[in-house]
Formats: structure tokens, C-alpha cells, sequence
């Protein structure tokens, strides 16, 4: 009987243990965040830019996007076609980043993405239109 009670310990155990995550992100809303993340937000609101949280306890990254101080005279910025790739112990995050020089004035002016990490990275990379960009800030 004591036999019988270890294996099904150690196949729950197993079964719990299981690390089937996947690479994955979806865009989010600044009321979904939760209260760490509505921190770094706080500090990220100030200058324009790409901003990266990486929250350990979760396996997750929070980029941001600020355009809100964009000169309002005559352009506005939108970010687009944003993705996630790996590759090996790199993870590379890309974005198009588009100016209208026009009258539109309907671009988001924050955005927000959460990335479920399927294993941990050693570099994390970033690319706007194609070009290695640098982040404007990266919290922890």
C-alpha cells in the first residue's frame, strides 16, 4: 500500500511540475495591470519612448509603448505589427514604428503588450521597422 501511495505522489508531482509554457503576448489595457505593473507605469509615463518591465515572479515581460509627448504640430506616431521571436536563448521583440504626417490624429498614444515567456532568455533584443532599437528605459 505505502508503494502504491509513493507513485501516485510522485505522478502528481510530476504532473504539477510540468513546464509546457509557450511564447506568447497579447495587447492589454492600462486597467489590466496589475498593481507592480501600474508602478513601473507610472515612472514610464514621463518621456516618450519603449519601455520594458520584466516581472520575474510571473515569467513575464510588459513592454510599453508612449507616444503621449509627441509634438502635436502637424504628425502623430503609432506603433504596429508588434511580434515576439525566439531564437535559441534570444528573444526579439519587433515593432513598426509609423508617422502620419497628415491631419489624423487617431493613434493610440500608449500601448501596452504582456509576453508570457516559455523559458528564460539571456539577451532580449529590439527592433523597430526592421533596425536594432534600444529601450528607453528597462525595469525590474
Amino acid at each position: 500500500m505505502k508503494k502504491l501511495w509513493i507513485v501516485v505522489l510522485s505522478a502528481a508531482l510530476l504532473v504539477g511540475c510540468n513546464t509546457n509554457r509557450t511564447l506568447s503576448y497579447e495587447e492589454i489595457a492600462m486597467k489590466d495591470l496589475s498593481k507592480g505593473d501600474q508602478k513601473f507605469h507610472e515612472h514610464a509615463q514621463a518621456e516618450n519612448g519603449v519601455y520594458l518591465f520584466y516581472d520575474t515572479s510571473d515569467d513575464k515581460l510588459v513592454i510599453y509603448f508612449n507616444t503621449a509627448h509627441e509634438g502635436r504640430e502637424g504628425y502623430a506616431v503609432d506603433f504596429t505589427n508588434f511580434d515576439v521571436e525566439s531564437d535559441g536563448d534570444t528573444l526579439r521583440i519587433l515593432y513598426d514604428k509609423n508617422q502620419d504626417q497628415g491631419e489624423s490624429k487617431t493613434f493610440q498614444e500608449q500601448q501596452l503588450y504582456e509576453v508570457q515567456l516559455d523559458k528564460e532568455y539571456e539577451t532580449i533584443e529590439l527592433f523597430e521597422n526592421g533596425d536594432m532599437a534600444a529601450f528607453t528605459s528597462i525595469y525590474s
